[in-house]
């Protein structure tokens, strides 16, 4: 992933309240995001898995984040 897709990622972790994503299970919360990222920016397939395996290994981190 290049840095401005990891850009893009952490733009739009920081526009989700933490009530709307920490309940979510594990694959939807990646889903939510992904589709996300998705609907700015065209990934290539490659891009895609690696965004979503990103995704979810981060997750605990990106909450942390968006808890502040």
């Amino acid at each position: 992933m290049d840095t401005s897709t990891l850009r893009l990622l952490w733009s739009v972790v920081l526009e989700n309240s933490p009530e709307s994503i920490s309940h979510l299970p594990d694959t939807l919360f990646v889903r939510h995001l992904f589709e996300q990222i998705q609907a700015r920016v065209n990934l290539s397939l490659d891009e895609q898995d690696a965004m979503q395996v990103y995704l979810h290994n981060k997750r605990g981190l990106i909450l942390e984040m968006i808890r502040g």
